[in-house]
């Protein structure tokens, strides 16, 4: 991850309208219009890469510094297509994927429509932050392939994630304590005498002395 130079001015907080981000934003970026202050306020990166959300989230974060996790980030991205001549967009970040979960709703400015914003949530279900972010993207109906996207965190989905995966662990004790006991109240096997043998008694070395000397007395 390349490292970003921003210098926001003290106590800027940037909370455009969605109009303002399509009709403004995006419109001066695409017509490569130069505006105040938009390098650090919409920097411009690859949304759609191989880093996740988080670490894009803490890079600029940090960047930005910024401590508190309600406030958006927005970024300048370009969409990219699964194949060439497709029309198709692919929606990976990281190791997981930004799903959609609405059709997309209409951006309106004086009764005319200017653009579109979706909204999206990133899914990975082998992770902790499965559902944990949220990303709205603007796009300009004439330029589709160039997007403002907007990012946030959703703590509610991370801690019930969290609380989750606790319960996975506490599980997974429990039944290994649980399989411990059972070992433990197993009884123990009982010795098992040697067999003895039922027909003849046995018969000693002295025994067999005594009776020979019997034998030769009575002759």
């Amino acid at each position: 991850m390349e490292a970003v130079q921003f210098s926001p001015p003290l106590g800027y907080v940037f909370d455009p309208t969605d109009c303002e981000l399509v009709g403004f934003y995006l419109c001066n970026k695409i017509a490569n219009k130069p505006v105040p202050g938009i390098d650090y306020s919409i920097p411009q990166y690859d949304l759609y890469g191989s880093e996740e959300p988080w670490q894009i989230w803490n890079f600029f974060k940090q960047r930005l510094g910024e401590e508190r996790d309600d406030q958006d980030l927005y970024f300048f991205t370009q969409l990219k297509k699964k194949t060439s001549k497709g029309s198709r967009i692919d929606c990976s970040v990281g190791t997981g994927t930004w799903q959609g979960e609405d059709g997309g709703r209409e951006i309106v400015n004086d009764n005319m429509r200017v653009g579109t914003k979706k909204r999206f949530r990133y899914e990975n279900k082998d992770s902790d932050q499965h559902g944990g972010w949220i990303m709205h993207e603007y796009s300009l109906d004439q330029h589709s392939d160039y997007v403002v996207c907007r990012i946030r965190k959703s703590e509610p989905a991370l801690k019930k994630n969290k609380r989750g995966k606790c319960q996975e662990v506490d599980s997974e004790k429990k039944k290994k304590r649980s399989k411990v006991q059972e070992v433990d109240s197993e009884p123990l096997p009982l010795a098992v005498p040697p067999a003895t043998s039922r027909t003849a008694p046995t018969t000693t070395m002295v025994q067999q002395q005594i009776q020979l000397e019997d034998e030769t007395r009575g002759f």
